[in-house]
């Protein structure tokens, strides 16, 4: 068990440290958009506890019985080492990673030991829950080596996984985010995990946290958790809604400052299960260094890794100038870009609300200036550019831009009025049709066209200490569910990690939730067919916040609540947004 890595499968934990017996784990929740879930509380409706191996069977039914018991309900292990010999049931390390795959094949005999499965359209996750991506084709054929032990077909040696399929893996997990810092402790930064559902899931989504990131997020999460600290079998929850989170370990070389941080990682955290209301929180029974033993989870809303300090504001322009309001109501911002028109195609305005971006001279400049301070001038930050994208404003006061080149796309960022180029891979150079970068400033998400259709491709931002950008990770194509690429017409950000996306389909146009690590646990079923020429999205990394759909002519709300009526706007309105 030493050799173990720290499990995010909590479920894993558990069933390694009790000798006999199943374990009553995560099964609970109901689906949830795209990394964000809002329910763990719900209890099991359902039980099966997979058939023994039948005596007299052959290599492959054993095989394809051990499928069978990984999927199990509620989630345990030993169902599944039955069909392996003892020497197997010792080392199989199914926490390792969960392979997850839509059909599997009949088991197949290679040779007389050999025992091979064939999976379709598997991906990967790993000891975290973190998704790792699609397997490769030469991957996707699982290989099991067969003995006879006590004159019955036992696997002898097989990959350290849990193996399951799709439609299993949605029942029993939930997509969730597992919160770190920026490299400045400005901002909270959340990952996408895969957790178990149900009554252990504060104890799978906890030790996913104390995991830590990973060495390729280095410079982009930072995680003031020491790598030191362990936790103990589980985090349980009493009736009063305290997670008692008991680590295990020194604290003591924890500054107040520090302690405070990661208190903070852990309430955001555990506040995605809603009975949870506050953490008791000790190292070796102790309180950390300057914090009560007892921290609710509403601590750190400064943090908020959103920033929706003025997302309930909308900006357009109208006739070049610059307004604010509602969709149906807007009127001009006081400051001089809401009194002339300056030519603006595009633009962005700061999270606080204070500043704007506007593209002008047909996108070959930028401009910047008070929102509402009518003495306050417009300085112009670049100049001489091709075809600027609309801009994206972070939480450090960024501006980053897209110019669509002869070249190919050029990125760059604005950071003190200064710009400055900034390489991506796989983004630069080629033809970016729309951006966006998350506020807390980790994300580059682009829409790039090629002939087959367009792809999304996510990129990650490094930074040292003091916030200074050190490099951009090579972007990597996010999957789409459909084999037929689109011809993406917009997107925004629908929560901190998952965008929203308008294409059309035919004469008509849809929009789809993907989660920005590509996970294809995460898409969310497209919406409803949208009637009429949409040719914009209008939405705020908030899960409870509005989305619209929108023509020239007027909006549609893409909101559950909403009847998906469309209303028409304010007349000659362009470009509208919310701040970032």
């Amino acid at each position: 068990m030493s050799r173990r890595p720290a499990l995010v499968a909590a479920w894993v934990a558990i069933a390694a440290a009790v000798l006999s017996g199943c374990v009553t784990l995560p099964e609970s929740g109901p689906v949830v958009d795209a990394g964000n879930a809002d329910s763990t509380a719900e209890e099991a409706t359902s039980r099966y506890v997979p058939n023994p191996p039948e005596p007299g069977a052959t290599a492959t039914t054993i095989v394809r019985e051990f499928f069978e018991a990984m999927t199990a309900t509620p989630i345990q292990t030993n169902s599944a080492q039955e069909f392996l010999t003892e020497e197997a049931q010792g080392t199989w390390a199914p926490e390792e990673q969960t392979i997850v795959y839509a059909e599997a094949a009949q088991p197949r005999a290679s040779s007389q030991t050999r025992v091979s499965v064939q999976l379709t359209d598997a991906y990967r996750l790993d000891s975290r829950g973190v998704f790792t991506g699609l397997l490769a084709q030469s991957s996707s054929t699982q290989l099991f080596r067969m003995e006879i032990e006590e004159d019955e077909w036992r696997i002898a040696q097989l990959p350290d996984a849990l193996i399951v399929p799709r439609t299993w893996t949605d029942e029993q997990f939930r997509s969730v985010d597992v919160y770190y810092f920026d490299p400045t402790a400005r901002i909270l930064v959340p990952e996408p995990a895969t957790i178990p559902r149900g009554e252990q899931f504060a104890t799978a989504v906890t030790r996913s946290l104390l995991a830590g990131p990973g060495a390729s997020l280095t410079g982009v999460s930072r995680n003031f958790l020491p790598s030191e600290l362990t936790l103990g079998l589980s985090v349980p929850v009493d009736e009063e809604g305290v997670a008692d989170v008991a680590l295990q370990g020194d604290a003591s070389a924890m500054s107040p400052e520090e302690a405070a941080l990661a208190a903070v990682q852990l309430a955001w955290t555990l506040r995605q299960d809603p009975s949870i209301a506050s953490i008791r929180l000790t190292a070796n029974g102790q309180a950390l260094p300057g914090l009560p033993i007892e921290v609710p989870v509403a601590e750190g809303a400064e943090y908020d890794p959103a920033d929706l300090r003025s997302s309930s504001t909308m900006f357009a322009l109208r006739d070049g100038q610059v307004v604010s309001g509602a969709p149906t109501s807007m009127t001009a911002v006081p400051g001089r870009a809401g009194q002339r028109d300056y030519g603006f195609t595009s633009l962005a305005v700061s999270l606080d609300a204070t500043r704007v971006a506007g593209i002008a001279g047909n996108g070959s400049r930028v401009l910047v200036g008070p929102t509402s301070d009518p003495e306050g001038a417009l300085q112009q930050v670049v100049g001489g550019a091709t075809s600027l994208l609309a801009p994206a404003w972070d939480a450090a006061d960024r501006i980053w831009l897209v110019d669509r080149t002869v070249a190919g796309g050029r990125v760059s960022v604005v950071v003190d009025g200064r710009p400055q180029s900034v390489d991506v891979p796989r983004i630069t150079g080629a033809d970016v049709r729309h951006f966006l970068v998350s506020r807390d400033g980790s994300r580059l998400i682009a829409a790039v066209r090629r002939r087959r259709g367009d792809f999304l491709v996510a990129a990650r931002i490094r930074y040292d200490d003091r916030g200074l950008l050190t490099a951009v990770t090579p972007g990597q194509p996010l999957p789409w569910p459909n084999p037929e690429l689109p011809r993406i017409r917009d997107l925004t950000w629908r929560t901190p990690t998952s965008v929203a996306v308008l294409y059309p389909i035919r004469d008509q146009a849809q929009v789809r939730t993907l989660a920005v690590d590509g996970s294809p646990a995460a898409l969310s079923i497209a919406s409803s067919t949208l009637s009429g020429d949409f040719r914009y999205l209008i939405g705020a990394p908030d899960p409870e916040g509005d989305l619209y759909a929108a023509t020239r002519q007027g909006f549609t709300d893409l909101s559950e609540a909403a009847d998906r009526s469309t209303a028409g706007s304010d007349v000659d309105l362009s470009t509208l947004t919310y701040s970032g």
